[in-house]
């Protein structure tokens, strides 16, 4: 569930936190001066690089883009203050600093965009990420320029003298800052919370490495074929393999017979963990045992899959649960055979049935609990390959 979470968190950040420092800049220069601005942001700066860093460190090259906008903007409203510049302008350097450095990343967004994906490592999705943070820029954009907009016309009309009518710009200014930040965090938060309770799927490399994640019904529905590692377990006795036949309404392989133990892994979750769930989940199986066989990839219509193949021989009786399961049957080798081109399996399950085979571990005839594989199963932990 940690891991989850961090996967989360750098998936789905806050645009707030990146924006901190710029945003302390701006409300302290506004009312304590640029030396005071300055002295806080800057400590802050260096200890948010620390804790991205230590703490989240697949965000590290995108917060240090941020860190470059704010030092950016800070410098040049350094300098913008020694400069000669019109009396309606007066007092905005920094402001003004600050909405072209945020309209620039607003005209130029998809070619920003591009380049940072090339920068930042691709173990997180960063579609979130940039919607968040345009979003948000956009709403910051349009609170400067507003402000902006009122002080020009202050100073124009009553040549800044006026100060009850500063004050007031100024109070909205920070209240809406201050809004806009506890909104982002509030919201923020949820949505992590409700995407924690969601089921999630790793997304692996070819050689089976987690490189990202993503929500599985989005996997399901997106264009984008991911590679998501799955366990799959068949039982076999006495000659025969257990099979169950999937439900119409399954999303892969409906309506069809396929292996009597299988399932994704969950983000977060080992290959063992998941074996005994999905064993526990449909058929009450407890202190399962089984054997690690072989990897290999498929794909389906929806998906890319990281196979798991794992045999087991049940020694005591057990029974499917209705919920996940709805039809089972044993079937001799003869049966599969006859009925492998006829479009009743799954692609998966000819796979696995032509490594069944080239394993040696099918068993034909009468078992009497003696066979090869009912002794190197049940006299030997469980293994699998570790990636």
């Amino acid at each position: 569930m940690k891991k989850l979470r961090k996967q989360i968190k750098e998936s789905f950040f806050n645009p707030i936190f990146h924006l901190t420092p710029l945003l302390i800049f701006l409300v302290l220069d506004e009312f304590y001066g640029m030396d005071t601005a300055w002295k806080i942001s800057f400590p802050v700066v260096m200890m948010l690089i620390l804790y991205v860093y230590y703490a989240i460190n697949n965000t590290f090259t995108w917060h240090l883009i941020f860190t470059f906008m704010f030092m950016s903007v800070g410098i040049v409203s350094s300098i913008a203050i020694l400069m000669p510049i019109p009396y309606f302008l007066q007092h905005l350097e920094e402001k003004l600093a600050v909405l072209t450095f945020l309209l620039v990343f607003l005209v130029f967004r998809k070619q920003i965009q591009k380049t940072i994906v090339r920068i930042v490592p691709r173990l997180i999705p960063m579609s979130n990420n940039f919607n968040e943070l345009y979003r948000v820029i956009w709403a910051l954009s349009i609170l400067i320029l507003f402000y902006i907009v009122g002080n020009i016309i202050n100073n124009i009309v009553n040549r800044g003298q006026t100060i009850l009518y500063h004050n007031f710009i100024q109070n909205i200014y920070l209240g809406v800052v201050v809004f806009l930040v506890a909104y982002e965090i509030i919201r923020v938060q949820i949505i992590r919370a409700n995407l924690v309770r969601e089921e999630w799927w790793p997304i692996v490399s070819d050689n089976g490495k987690i490189i990202g994640s993503i929500q599985h019904l989005t996997s399901l529905n997106d264009e984008k074929k991911y590679l998501h590692p799955i366990v799959r377990v068949h039982i076999i006795d006495k000659g025969m393999i257990f099979l169950q036949k999937r439900s119409i309404k399954d999303l892969i392989f409906p309506g069809m017979w396929d292996t009597a133990i299988s399932n994704h892994v969950r983000m977060g979750e080992t290959i063992e963990q998941c074996v005994d769930r999905t064993a526990l989940e449909r058929f009450n199986l407890k202190e399962f045992k089984y054997m690690y066989l072989s990897n290999y990839r498929n794909e389906t219509e929806k998906e890319q899959h990281y196979g798991f193949l794992f045999v087991s021989c049940l020694l005591s009786d057990f029974k499917p649960n209705p919920t996940f399961i709805e039809q089972t049957k044993w079937w001799t080798l003869q049966q599969i055979e006859d009925n492998l081109k006829t479009g009743i399996f799954s692609d998966n399950f000819k796979t696995e049935f032509d490594l069944l085979k080239r394993s040696g571990l099918l068993e034909t005839g009468k078992c009497n609990c003696n066979c090869r594989l009912k002794d190197v199963i049940y006299h030997q932990p469980n293994l699998t390959k570790k990636e």
